[in-house]
């Protein structure tokens, strides 16, 4: 979305669960299964920066000795460990043979300079805070599980962030999330969160979806348009676009009270004159009356004239128009 992209620092980061999956455990009992686990391992690391995804280049013939180039092994054990665990579904690959490792946004961590620079700020001002409060220098271990505690803490916002913008994607005629749109999504998540935090983030992109929804366009291009366009106007959090679409409707609704107002102005403006055209018709009637008879009155023969009878001349010439005027005046022209 933005051209702003910073240098980004990528890590995997395995909990105590990782050698307690099932899928792993089973490999490691089997032949060659521990070298298995290494090449899958290396295989996560190596689509980091990629959000999971090894794209397929057609250097070889085939996948599975593009990887082996790639990650400095043999092309057979690649092709095991590629059959393995497609098989217990912690890998997929695409038609277009790229290869997915489905546990990897889960376990993702990144870091741009400006967030390095912030980490050891953030280790500087620890130290100061407790050694101006006790006389004891805590351990640089100390000052680490801290912070590590509150990256992890940072880290798991992001995940949350990213799977409930991936679920709204998918509950809502999207498609599928993976590779490109996958990316796409961190990328917006991260220029909303640099801007705020991702509490934030994810509430703008979350309306972004909505009104793609609302509108009847579920292509992502168009939800990308939508926080495009926010990010260039600076609305990095919801509370500024509701801000500025509230006043845009305020102001709306006051330019069409005014075109009202105005209409209604022109409208009695032309009441007006439509009824001093009437009053010029019905004098013109008695004139041409009072020339032939030699007296002004209402002309009563009029009222018992087919069409006109029981009326009176002037409410005939306000409620009718000009073809009203011209059957009044063809019976007094005619009249003997």
């Amino acid at each position: 979305m933005s051209n702003k992209r910073k240098p980004i620092y990528f890590w995997l980061r395995l909990d105590n669960n990782f050698y307690k999956n099932l899928a792993i455990k089973k490999a490691r009992k089997m032949a060659g299964g521990d070298t298995m686990v290494v090449i899958y391992q290396k295989m996560m690391l190596t689509s980091l920066d990629t959000s999971g995804v090894i794209y397929y280049e057609g250097v070889y013939g085939n996948l599975e000795e593009e990887l082996a180039l790639m990650i400095d092994e043999e092309p057979e054990q690649v092709s095991m460990t590629l059959a393995y665990f497609t098989k217990a579904g912690l890998i997929q690959i695409d038609n277009g043979q790229n290869v997915e490792m489905l546990q990897v946004p889960a376990l993702i961590g990144q870091e741009t300079n400006w967030a390095r620079y912030k980490r050891n700020q953030r280790k500087t001002e620890k130290l100061d805070n407790v050694q101006s409060l006790s006389n004891e220098r805590p351990t640089e271990i100390e000052i680490e599980t801290e912070i590590e505690k509150e990256i992890e803490l940072e880290t798991d916002t992001k995940q949350k962030s990213y799977s409930h913008i991936v679920a709204m994607f998918e509950n809502n005629g999207f498609g599928s999330v993976g590779g490109i749109l996958s990316q796409n999504i961190s990328d917006e998540l991260k220029d909303f969160a640099d801007e705020s935090n991702y509490s934030e983030a994810t509430k703008v992109i979350s309306k972004a979806i909505e009104i793609a929804v609302n509108q009847g366009n579920n292509r992502p291009a168009y939800v990308w348009g939508i926080t495009k366009n926010w990010y260039q106007r600076k609305l990095f959090t919801l509370a500024s676009i509701e801000a500025v679409e509230n006043k845009r409707k305020k102001d709306t609704a006051t330019s069409e009270a005014k075109k009202q107002s105005d209409a209604e102005k022109q409208q009695a403006v032309k009441e007006k004159e439509l009824l001093a055209h009437r009053q010029e018709q019905y004098e013109k009637v008695l004139s041409i009356y009072s020339e032939k008879f030699g007296f002004v009155r209402t002309p009563v023969f009029l009222q018992d004239t087919p069409d006109l009878k029981n009326n009176d001349v002037w409410e005939l010439l306000v409620a009718g128009d000009d073809e009203t005027y011209e059957r009044l005046k063809q019976v007094v022209d005619s009249h003997e």
